[in-house]
């Protein structure tokens, strides 16, 4: 992917939660290529102004303050500062996560409520922060980052697929309600991605290769997935060519699950 801009989205201003790192920053970079202006929602205050640099530097414009995205009053500023300063926004990535590796006999439920908060409970709060604007303009585009998780589980991550499963569900949900106003709701459902969490935790390719066939990976080469493979992924559901796509699941996980 080079940096001129293809402008799949051009005019167009996306929200990213969880968009300061990770698959987030990946995507929030890519729409910004293809041509739109970026809000960021993150906790992550040096994380969201070097986003905003970087979009800059690609020649668009960018809106970032420190917001947790589980927050309705801080959601609804973030957003107002972004229609203040870019006039709308009619793309939202509802990327923002977090994990615990706990099992259910060991979890919190402190755990558990804040890991489903910032998933599914943080999708509800942007949602809805945004749909105003999206109805008066009959047009916008709902992107929800989800998880191989939610159809295929792993030991230790019980709330997030729960989260992740809920995200889906609702999602269908969301895709109904909002039909006749012009905005599609879709799912991006990541496998096992290189981002700086994974990682640390598999931090040379050998291991990364052995979590991916461990994971069931079938695509050659055997490894994890790049963050800008679901950036792609998300912008296809962004783009002009999904405008009769709405209510469906994209996976993007080297096999690791069909559906």
């Amino acid at each position: 992917m080079t940096s001129e801009s293809r402008g799949n989205v051009e005019g167009h201003v996306a929200m990213v939660t969880g968009g300061a790192s990770g698959i987030g920053r990946a995507t929030a970079l890519m729409l910004a290529r293809e041509g739109a202006d970026i809000v960021v929602c993150d906790l992550n205050a040096e994380g969201g102004e070097s986003l905003v640099a970087e979009v800059e530097a690609l020649g668009r414009r960018a809106v970032a303050i420190p917001t947790d995205s589980t927050d309705e009053g801080q959601v609804a500023w973030l957003v107002a500062a972004g229609l203040d300063r870019l006039g709308k926004i009619d793309i939202l990535v509802n990327n923002a996560g977090i994990v615990t590796t706990d099992r259910t006999v060991d979890l919190e439920k402190a755990a558990w409520d804040r890991v489903v908060a910032v998933h599914l409970g943080s999708m509800f709060v942007a949602t809805k922060a945004v749909l105003a604007d999206m109805r008066t303009r009959r047009w916008g585009r709902i992107v929800n980052v989800t998880s191989r998780a939610a159809h295929r589980g792993r030991i230790g991550n019980g709330p997030y697929a729960a989260a992740k499963g809920g995200m889906l569900a609702y999602g269908r949900v969301l895709a109904m309600e909002t039909a006749e106003w012009g905005i599609t709701v879709n799912n991006v459902a990541p496998g096992n991605t290189l981002t700086p969490m994974l990682a640390s935790v598999f931090p040379t390719p050998e291991s990364q290769a052995d979590e991916a066939r461990s994971s069931g990976h079938i695509t050659v080469p055997t490894r994890l997935i790049d963050a800008d493979e679901i950036a792609g992924a998300v912008l296809y559901f962004c783009g002009p060519y999904s405008d009769q796509t709405t209510g469906t699941t994209l996976h993007v996980n080297g096999g690791s699950f069909m559906a």
